[in-house]
């Protein structure tokens, strides 16, 4: 919700309940006018999808989109984060990126997947669950051209994260409050038992991190202190 934006709100129903009083169940019809006309405000176009021709700025509530996942409850709307938040929380891994792949789990328009290229990963995977999402972050990625870009090809799966089995190989894995606590905990799981089979480096980065607790539980997981606003946690290959 942009700035400004909840006392529009906070106002719009001051207005209905003095309505209410007034008109009676009237207003109800008035309100939910309202309600449809504030999610379909235009927002403004950010710099980043000004400079690349994208879309990926604008919230999309889940109530809007169709998915087809047993989880469907368990996620979060669409939200962007800025791009100089990416970047820093990438460049505060101490690690050698060339021999990690980047996982963005929940990756949505894919401006995470984007701005994740600009590295020398040795692969950029997107997981999310809507399938319109997935499609808006392919036709961004289609026309995403940086002069930082150190990989072109980022793949994107449309996929419950629930169900996605981590590949081969060091892992950074980006989260940005993409699900509940139910899906989080099959996720960590599933990476658990990864890691139990194929021993190696992962870091996770967990932005607006509103259910940090279900990592700290983990015998394998350290959380790390950085001089970033999100919750980052490692993983050693000899912890185990």
């Amino acid at each position: 919700m942009k700035p400004g934006q909840f006392g529009q709100l906070r106002e719009a129903f001051v207005d209905f309940r003095y309505r209410l009083r007034r008109d009676g169940a009237g207003s109800l019809l008035r309100l939910g006018r309202k309600v449809v006309e504030f999610w379909n405000r235009p927002q403004s176009v950010s710099e980043f999808d000004r400079e690349f021709d994208t879309d990926t700025e604008k919230n999309v509530p889940l109530w809007r989109l169709n998915i087809d996942s047993a989880n469907r409850t368990q996620g979060i709307r669409y939200q962007s984060l800025a791009p100089i938040l990416i970047r820093n929380a990438i460049e505060a891994l101490p690690a050698d990126l060339n021999n990690f792949s980047f996982c963005d789990l929940g990756s949505g328009k894919g401006r995470v997947l984007m701005v994740a290229s600009e590295y020398p990963f040795k692969e950029v995977i997107g997981v999310e669950f809507s399938h319109e999402l997935h499609i808006i972050a392919n036709n961004n990625l289609r026309k995403y051209r940086s002069r930082k870009q150190a990989r072109s090809t980022v793949s994107t799966l449309h996929l419950d994260a629930a169900n996605y089995r981590f590949p081969s190989g060091n892992l950074v894995i980006f989260l940005f409050n993409p699900f509940g606590e139910s899906v989080l905990r099959s996720v960590l799981a599933n990476l658990e038992r990864a890691l139990i089979q194929e021993p190696r480096a992962v870091w996770i980065i967990y932005f607006n991190a509103v259910f940090a607790s279900v990592i700290e539980e983990s015998f394998l997981f350290t959380r790390v202190e950085a001089a970033i606003p999100a919750a980052v946690f490692r993983h050693e290959a000899t912890a185990i």
